[in-house]
């Protein structure tokens, strides 16, 4: 295995490539992603110059060199009657199939999930899952590749979204 085993939420996979490291982050870790994510929440990223950028994962995919994960309906909607309506709207649905997948990991040791996302941070934490969440920053400090990073993407942010997450853990605020 690789150092770094992670989950990906589809803004680290734009911010990837937005810094132009996308090919050195698939070397250095193993990288798990969602179906939806994969199929339909990275297709393009924003180069500033009013253009969209294609993302092209199929090449990464069939080689073997990132895996795609799928959950499926009855997971989806078990997983979602977990939450409160308000956090349930909150939630994208690759970040949704990012925390079934994790509710029901079968492997030995579990991944890392890395996210810009408020409220998909909280609800990993509603899980009990709070020890995997990993800003964008870390993950990149992990495997060697230090860049300057918007807020959403930094070590501070996570962690007061995990803070937040845990104290909504103990008072079951968000849960249904």
């Amino acid at each position: 295995m690789k150092p770094r085993f992670c989950l990906l939420d589809a803004g680290p996979i734009i911010e990837f490539h937005r810094l132009g490291v996308w090919d050195q982050v698939v070397e250095r870790s193993e990288l798990v992603i969602p179906s939806v994510v994969a199929g339909r929440e990275v297709e393009f990223w924003d180069s500033g110059e009013g253009v969209g950028k294609p993302i092209d994962l199929g090449r990464f995919i069939e080689s073997g060199a990132v895996e795609v994960m799928e959950a499926d309906a009855q997971l989806l909607q078990e997983t979602l009657s977990l939450f409160d309506p308000a956090l349930v709207d909150s939630v994208h649905l690759g970040e949704l199939e990012a925390l079934a997948l994790l509710k029901t990991w079968q492997g030995d040791i579990m991944p890392s999930f890395c996210t810009g996302d408020r409220l998909a941070t909280v609800a990993l934490c509603l899980l009990g899952f709070s020890q995997l969440a990993i800003s964008l920053e870390a993950f990149l400090n992990q495997v060697g590749l230090s860049r300057k990073l918007p807020r959403h993407f930094r070590c501070g942010a996570m962690n007061s979204w995990v803070e937040e997450g845990r104290r909504r853990f103990i008072t079951g605020e968000g849960l249904s």
